[in-house]
């Protein structure tokens, strides 16, 4: 084992960690109303992150990398699938009740990766990884608000279509339109003034240090001591860290990728269950406190495992 990469995994989580201290401090001191928590994931995902999407992309990539890049979506979009299905038939067997099934099921099978996906994986391989962050970002945020979206909504008391304009305007985000965007200037051989790139860079720069305050500030108002361990708790925290990678590992001895976006596949496919997942459970009146428990949960357990993956 090549010790200096994982000091280096190490070191990199650290880093994240001590910003997302920074949050942690701040919000144990009052600093942040109700408003101003929601106005952060607001801004980063409404401003800093769509521009840091335009910004890298056009900037790191040419209209023939990108094409290149593009086959490699089709991974994580199986994994994920597969993964799905293997939860399915896990629920099933460990008859999980009606109301924590659409949780559990995302739970098993989509990951954050954005809030948590992003500044890892630039902390760990830095901005040549941005382009696979982004594909399997496409492929996950696809998935969960078509296939998890609906599976949570059935559990709950307001019933939606998979394929509806609700669904569509979720799927197509500002991160999202972001990515677009970069993708069709890239495509079209469009480029950008410098003024505007600048204002991009700029702007997007706040992206990882707001996610990582972000984190800190949620972790500070989570109780350690309420999460109990559950049956359905322990397979999903199985699922998200030792399954779902090794799903990735497994795909990609038979469709051959280059190394750094195996590597960035597999850090993506072991992190947290996307934080929507206690939104929706919410929103649809399914079983909140088990969603809040499943994101808190593989939230703080990451902070260990996420130097043991890499």
């Amino acid at each position: 084992m090549d010790f200096s990469i994982v000091w280096h995994a190490v070191q990199s989580v650290l880093t994240l960690c001590c910003i997302g201290c920074v949050g942690y401090v701040l919000a144990r001191k009052g600093w942040f109303t109700p408003e101003a928590k929601a106005l952060l994931p607001r801004l980063v995902i409404q401003v800093a992150l769509p521009v840091y999407m335009l910004y890298n992309i056009t900037h790191s990539l040419s209209r023939d990398e990108l094409l290149h890049l593009a086959y490699g979506v089709f991974v994580p979009v199986l994994s994920i699938g597969v993964m799905f299905c293997l939860s399915f038939a896990l629920g099933r067997l460990l008859k999980v009740p009606h109301k924590r099934r659409g949780i559990f099921y995302s739970g098993c099978s989509v990951s954050n990766t954005i809030f948590i996906g992003l500044p890892v994986n630039l902390a760990l391989f830095g901005e040549a990884a941005l382009p696979y962050v982004l594909l399997y970002y496409f492929g996950n945020t696809v998935f969960f608000w078509t296939v998890g979206n609906y599976v949570m909504a059935a559990d709950g008391e307001e019933k939606v279509r998979i394929f509806s304009l609700a669904t569509l305007r979720r799927v197509f985000s500002p991160p999202m339109l972001g990515f677009i965007t970069a993708v069709l200037l890239l495509l079209l051989g469009i480029p950008l003034p410098d003024f505007l790139l600048n204002t991009a860079r700029i702007l997007g720069n706040l992206t990882t240090p707001l996610i990582i305050m972000f984190i800190g500030i949620m972790l500070q108002g989570i109780r350690i001591r309420a999460i109990r361990p559950s049956r359905e708790l322990l397979v999903i925290l199985l699922c998200r860290f030792v399954v779902s990678p090794l799903m990735i590992v497994l795909i990609t001895l038979f469709v051959p990728l280059p190394d750094l976006m195996r590597q960035v596949f597999v850090i993506q496919s072991a992190l947290p269950t996307v934080a929507a997942v206690s939104l929706l459970s919410s929103y649809y009146r399914t079983d909140p406190e088990f969603g809040v428990l499943v994101v808190s949960a593989t939230t703080l357990l990451s902070i260990l495992t996420i130097p043991v993956t890499m």
